[in-house]
């Protein structure tokens, strides 16, 4: 049966005999754990890409019954160029949250309807000063927000995002898990589906919402979304209550993640250009200070040593990828004195939530957890699934997760905890604030009243459920695959010293400046890639070598089998699709995949392969575009983590571009690059 909620089809008729595509003979070796070390790269990888255009690319708080007043509301908001400077440099903590009712969506005003519209949206996009935490700190902000504005509508919805950029970059902006089926050039992928939008310049995002669910956005260029260029996106369908087989009283949307008190451009410098994290061990990717609840957090410092402790035997010499100085914290360890609060709502007793939970992290999982409070998962990543209750929620970067809370205690304050997964982290910062605390507090009790100081669940860094328990809701089974394509991927040092991440024997770049691998296809013209030499190696083009790319030219349904050389979890994400999880394990997988269990396999966007474990995905590529593949662990996108998967180049070819796209690669418009 057809599901409305995902744009599913009907399954497209298998071939009969699996094709394999096998790249095994383009790997390096297996090498032993690197610990968080390095592993030294064979002779063969001398010069592989960098991404380091592609990016995955805060007295007591607001409840949600009340909101301050500084900030415009982003209903009304008139961004552009003739307003830009009614964003302050420097935001209070109020101006950067903005209003706090947005939250909830009985406040919102929205209206759950089977009608589509129009929905427009006006974005300005800034660079200020903020402290989300202890310490004032460079943020990128959306409407002088962050998190940004909610960006709500129904199943059917067209979404017209206007966004203006005033900051000193370049910027695209990507709706994470949307399908945007025939149009794949609004994917907001730098280099990929489109060229940045410059500063000073413009791009209206036009796009149709084709599914229901929990997600988000940010930015999709160089780590920009660290300091702060993200938000929500709730999409609804009016039986959406009827399909969770739950009820639920309200609706509430919680952002959860790691932070960085340090500018994101000053810890890509040093983990690029030095090929060390900041505690100066080769290898090992930047700590965060702490956490966040909503874009509150209780960090206080900000951690970047001023000299470089690189061993001698790995120091690179810098000027292979200086970009340029970054000075804002010249201490090893800076902490600031601006007042922390605690993120706080006050609900109703007896009343059933709908969190929506999403981590918008850079590197590592969130464990969320209301002392006292079950939860019961009925979503993930837009997939309704088979309530399933548990003590706390571990979220991967870019994950999702809809669970019911009933308030079912006795009146009084819990604490609400975000735990950072500290088993993810090779070293902790300082001042390392391990778990970001907000409060609930049942309607009627005395608003100043804290919860009793008991102690945490025993999280230990780790979750307390098995995501791979989880099952679909609505049952879709899977087709057998007509084809079958394996890589793996590791942590490498090249001959010369420099560190990158590598799918097989690549590493992901950008292309060169004004240009967009959609716009390489729409250039060639329709034309059989797999057959034609020319047309690939202009497609697999990048600034420093080949790129990894999977060209499917019919529908059909395709097994990405990925293994890991890597002792870390990874969490990877598919554009433009729901994938069917087919196997997921702590070992590799060398098999025909064909023969797995097809019976309702989980459904996501987003899932986290296990240290030198395997995932095999089942995708259907009858979706025309350029989807990448990566892991969502920032600084390994920043080295090189992505592949692309081009379904149906033909299509893709014959897409029709609007001007403000076709003009964004223009010359003219690469100021600021």
């Amino acid at each position: 049966m057809s599901d409305d909620r995902h744009g599913e089809k009907e399954p497209l008729e298998p071939e009969s005999t699996p094709e394999t595509l096998d790249f095994d003979d383009e790997l390096p070796p297996r090498h032993t754990p690197r610990g968080r070390k390095w592993i030294l790269a064979v002779g063969a990888l001398i010069v592989i890409g960098l991404a380091l255009g592609l990016g995955v690319g805060l007295g007591k708080h607001h409840s949600a019954k009340s909101s301050p007043t500084a900030t415009p509301s982003p209903s009304i908001w008139t961004g552009g160029p003739e307003n830009a400077t009614d964003i302050k440099t420097t935001l209070t903590r109020e101006e950067l949250l903005g209003d706090q009712d947005r939250w909830l969506l009985s406040n919102r005003n929205f209206t759950i309807s089977t009608e589509p519209q129009t929905r427009t949206f006006n974005w300005t996009l800034s660079e200020v000063n903020a402290a989300p935490g202890g310490l004032i700190k460079p943020m990128i902000v959306i409407n002088g927000m962050s998190p940004g504005p909610m960006l709500e509508g129904n199943l059917g919805d067209r979404f017209v995002i206007n966004v203006y950029n005033n900051m000193t970059n370049e910027t695209t902006i990507h709706w994470h898990g949307m399908y945007l089926r025939n149009q794949n050039f609004m994917d907001g992928t730098y280099s990929v589906t489109q060229c940045g939008i410059p500063p000073g310049g413009s791009m209206t995002y036009n796009w149709t919402v084709q599914q229901w669910g929990s997600s988000w956005y940010h930015a999709h260029k160089a780590a920009q979304y660290t300091d702060g260029l993200y938000g929500p996106i709730v999409l609804h369908t009016p039986n959406e209550t009827a399909m969770t087989a739950n009820k639920y009283d309200e609706d509430y949307t919680v952002m959860i993640n790691d932070m960085y008190n340090t500018q994101a451009s000053a810890i890509t410098w040093r983990y690029e250009a030095l090929g060390t994290g900041l505690d100066g061990n080769p290898g090992d990717e930047p700590a965060p200070d702490g956490g966040m609840i909503n874009g509150v957090s209780q960090a206080r410092c900000a951690y970047l040593p001023a000299s470089n402790d690189v061993e001698p035997e790995r120091r690179r010499d810098v000027s292979e990828r200086q970009a340029g100085e970054y000075a804002f914290y010249p201490s090893s360890n800076y902490c600031g004195s601006e007042h922390v609060d605690y993120w706080n709502v006050t609900w109703v007793q007896g009343d059933t939530y709908r969190i929506r939970l999403i981590n918008p992290g850079t590197f590592v999982n969130t464990i969320f957890s209301i002392d006292s409070h079950p939860l019961t998962i009925i979503e993930a990543d837009g997939t309704s699934v088979i309530p399933y209750t548990v003590n706390s929620v571990d979220i991967g970067v870019a994950q999702r997760y809809s669970v019911l809370v009933t308030l079912n205690q006795t009146k009084g304050a819990y604490w609400i905890r975000n735990t950072l997964a500290t088993d993810q982290l090779r070293y902790t910062t300082p001042d390392f604030n391990a778990t970001t605390l907000g409060v609930l507090r049942y309607q009627g009790v005395d608003p100043t009243l804290m919860p009793a100081n008991l102690p945490a669940p025993s999280l230990n860094g780790t979750a307390s459920f098995d995501s791979s328990q989880l099952v679909p809701a609505d049952r879709i089974d899977a087709v057998p695959p007509s084809k079958q394509v394996f890589v793996q991927f590791g942590m490498q040092y090249t001959t010369d010293k420099q560190h990158y991440m590598f799918f097989n024997s690549s590493s992901w770049t950008p292309m060169a400046p004004g240009q967009s691998t959609i716009g390489t296809i729409k250039s060639i013209g329709a034309s059989s890639f797999s057959g034609n030499a020319s047309a690939m190696s202009q497609l697999q083009d990048g600034r420093l070598g080949s790129q990894l790319t999977i060209i499917n030219e019919k529908p059909e349904y395709m097994d990405l089998i990925v293994n890991s050389l890597d002792d870390g979890d990874h969490p990877f994400h598919l554009h433009g699709h729901t994938f069917q999880i087919m196997s997921m394990g702590s070992t590799g997988f060398y098999e025909d995949s064909s023969s797995l269990n097809m019976t309702n396999p989980m459904r996501r966007d987003t899932v986290i392969i296990p240290a030198y474990g395997h995932l095999v995905l089942r995708i259907d590529t009858s979706n025309p575009g350029v989807w990448v593949f990566h892991c969502h662990i920032t600084w390994h996108m920043e080295i090189g983590l992505l592949l692309a998967i081009v379904d149906l180049p033909d299509e893709i070819a014959a897409f029709e571009t609007p001007n403000d796209w076709n003009q964004l690669c223009a010359p003219d418009a690469r100021l600021g690059y």
